[in-house]
């Protein structure tokens, strides 16, 4: 990420993360992002030596040898886990306590730092987790580096910190379906987002440029789809430039990014979008677009450029997405399955004799009817496998699904819309939240899609809108920024 991006992506933390209640009783306060809804300062500090003692149990235990992981390379030398110790002197102790859920949550905790000991308590292992990347953030700049360190005192400031998420949902996606990502810079990332405790990765797999993620059944979507034959992102060019660029996840890539999230309370939500943003895929499967006759005719160089970019829900092609998801479901324990749904250009359909017969049969109004009739299917079928189906806010059209989670990102009016109805939304506004948009004068950055987005714009960034209130505004669960 380039440093505009990287410092919304940590203004946005102050939005979804933190709790508008936060008190500081000393000005000397440390640099911590997102800042803690209960904050005191005191005087003194904690010193880290390779005396130091971690003294954890069970569940707390694995979270301690997580941290312990995190500081041994900076640091040069190792902490010692224990399970007890018989003085709390010179002790890191973090501890489980089902009884304090009332107050901190399953994701809040409590850190103590005095002088002569570190004390952390929680409910659940995720709020141990997150006081330790609190430490991180305490501790001198130097323990984020990968190398050993020499002559850094390891000291923490004496604070007394209480802190809990203000939103379920602190979400942040990343787009290797337009240009790759591999997957040491995915982890990466997710190194960083753990950091400032976002807990949801959307990873938009599937586009027009590319199908990144292999599935058994159908193995052209990444044997054809995963490498298209242009790019049109060369500065002040839109032509072709005639290389083949790429690349997908294989099954056990993906498996191994859905362990080495969830390690750190990170769950990956997959998005594989239909009925549009689909060129990728019916590149690859013809009979899943249109007109297959006419591009099964064609070379599969000449298959980007001449496809519609949008499914023909016929029963067929119903069929072929949802054994995608099986195998993605198998994948990705998320809850939450992203289908896309935007940007459809339905009126494709309207100019399909076969498109028109369909909705004629299934006894629909409209195109967009179809679009909905689509949606539900896709709806329906995750929730007979215990999913919940999100899609942006063009679900809304037609009639929303009545399982659907709505992702609002055409402002929030379509999450305000779904939240009365009583659907669960994610903020996901262009105005605040997308950080492909130019956050400086562009002739000073890397090339953008285009818009306008100040850092100041960001942390202006509110999930509730004013237009909710009471029981509708308890739907947010939480925001999200685009990458």
């Amino acid at each position: 990420m380039n440093g505009m991006v990287c410092t919304s992506v940590l203004a946005i933390t102050t939005c979804v993360c933190s709790s508008f209640a936060a008190t500081d009783t000393n000005r000397h306060t440390p640099s911590l992002i997102p800042w803690p809804a209960s904050i005191e300062c005191r005087e003194a500090s904690f010193t880290v030596t390779s005396s130091t003692r971690v003294v954890a149990e069970g569940q707390a235990a694995e979270e301690a040898s997580r941290f312990i992981d995190l500081v041994a390379d900076p640091m040069g030398f190792r902490l010692n886990l224990v399970a007890s110790s018989p003085s709390s002197t010179n002790t890191v102790q973090m501890k489980l306590d089902s009884s304090l859920g009332g107050r901190l949550g399953q994701e809040g905790y409590e850190l103590d730092v005095k002088p002569r000991s570190v004390t952390i308590l929680a409910c659940e292992p995720a709020g141990l987790f997150y006081a330790g990347q609190t430490l991180l953030q305490l501790l001198p700049p130097a323990v984020l580096g990968p190398e050993a360190a020499e002559g850094v005192e390891w000291t923490i400031p004496c604070v007394h910190i209480t802190d809990r998420p203000r939103f379920r949902w602190r979400g942040l996606l990343i787009d290797p379906a337009r240009h790759f990502i591999p997957m040491a810079d995915v982890e990466r990332f997710i190194d960083a987002m753990a950091l400032h405790k976002f807990n949801r990765l959307q990873i938009h797999l599937t586009d027009d440029q590319g199908w990144r993620i292999e599935i058994k059944k159908y193995p052209e979507l990444v044997g054809v789809g995963a490498r298209m034959n242009f790019t049109a992102m060369q500065r002040g060019s839109d032509s072709a430039d005639g290389r083949r660029v790429g690349g997908f996840y294989t099954q056990d890539d993906i498996r191994r990014l859905v362990r080495y999230a969830a390690e750190r309370h990170i769950t990956v939500v997959p998005e594989i979008e239909m009925p549009a943003h689909t060129g990728a895929a019916i590149v690859s499967y013809p009979h899943i677009g249109l007109y297959p006759e006419k591009l099964s005719a064609l070379a599969n160089n000449q298959r980007w450029t001449a496809n519609e970019r949008v499914l023909a829900p016929r029963p067929q092609t119903v069929a072929f997405m949802q054994d995608v998801l099986t195998e993605v479901m198998a994948l990705f324990p998320s809850r939450y399955i992203h289908i896309g749904g935007d940007e459809a250009n339905i009126a494709h359909w309207k100019q399909s004799e076969e498109m028109q017969t369909l909705i004629h049969q299934l006894g629909l109004k409209d195109e967009a009817g179809l679009h909905s009739w689509f949606i539900g299917q896709m709806d329906a079928f995750l929730t007979r496998h215990g999913r919940q189906l999100v899609g942006w806010d063009e679900i809304l059209q037609g009639g929303l699904a009545k399982g659907a989670v709505v992702m609002s990102w055409r402002g929030q009016a379509g999450g305000v819309t779904a939240a009365q109805a009583g659907h669960d939304v994610v903020m996901a506004p262009t105005s605040h939240t997308y950080f492909d948009y130019y956050q400086g004068q562009a002739q000073m950055e890397p090339r953008a899609i285009g818009g306008f987005i100040p850092l100041a714009k960001v942390y202006e960034f509110e999930p509730i809108s004013e237009m909710l209130d009471g029981q509708p505004a308890e739907h947010v669960l939480g925001g999200q920024g685009q990458l």
